[in-house]
């Protein structure tokens, strides 16, 4: 009902919610700018309750014929983003276009987009994995290095952050090169560690569990002086061990 009052008209017309994905990438659907408008009339009424609108009502407020409005339905069902539907309503039998077609090419292209995404992170991620290898290894991979690093990848599943604190860890021991990464790498995976978070809150843990242990036991200071390992030194001297 029309009142005097326009911001109670504004509310009174209702609204029409859209996804902003709809907006921003129908043309990737092939809907043109004028079958979008049509859509958007209908789901106004639908969100409305009413499926079946008048098209001679729709053309109205499109300041367009009905003639159109139909062409652009049927381009719609054409382009399999619409279809037409019967149904029984107070004993009779109507005709409503049913646009769920739409929504889920909508998503299926949302579920592209964000695969495409991801696979061009990933390959960035990896690109740069290699490039921080060969810079702190002096010198471009071999072959064999390079299939053993996208092993790591593809093979493992370990991630760029995982590989590149990894590579931290050869640094800093001096051990630049990928055996010595490999064994880090694995000695990770054996204590199902798969994130840099969880790798740091071992390496914390280890280092409390060291210190609880040399404050149980002073007696130990008494003896020869004995190094005192981190888990990086720990596993170097593994690696030593198993040549």
């Amino acid at each position: 009902m029309s009142t005097n009052n326009p911001v109670a008209n504004y509310l009174g017309a209702g609204e029409t919610v859209v996804s902003n994905l709809l907006l921003h990438h129908y043309h990737d659907l092939g809907m043109t700018t004028g079958e979008l408008v049509v859509y958007l009339e209908f789901k106004s009424y639908a969100d409305r309750g009413v499926l079946n609108p008048e098209v001679t009502l729709i053309a109205d407020h499109l300041h367009t014929s009905a003639k159109r409005v139909f062409e652009q339905l049927q381009s719609l069902i054409h382009k399999k983003l619409c279809l037409q539907r019967t149904r029984q309503a107070d004993g009779k039998e109507d005709v409503y276009y049913d646009f769920s077609p739409l929504l889920l090419k909508l998503a299926e292209l949302a579920e592209k987009r964000d695969a495409s995404q991801q696979q061009e992170q990933q390959t960035s991620q990896r690109e740069d994995t290699f490039n921080k290898i060969e810079v702190e290894f002096g010198r471009p991979l071999s072959p064999m290095e390079m299939q053993v690093v996208n092993d790591w990848f593809d093979k493992d599943h370990y991630s760029a952050e995982v590989i590149d604190l990894a590579l931290r860890e050869a640094v800093m021991n001096s051990a630049r090169n990928w055996k010595y990464m490999d064994r880090i790498l694995r000695n990770w995976q054996e204590h199902n560690l798969k994130s840099v978070d969880e790798i740091e809150q071992y390496e914390k843990q280890f280092e409390k569990s060291r210190l609880k242990h040399t404050a149980n036991h002073p007696a130990a200071i008494k003896g020869p002086d004995i190094p005192v390992f981190k888990l990086n030194d720990l596993w170097k001297q593994k690696g030593k061990d198993a040549k």
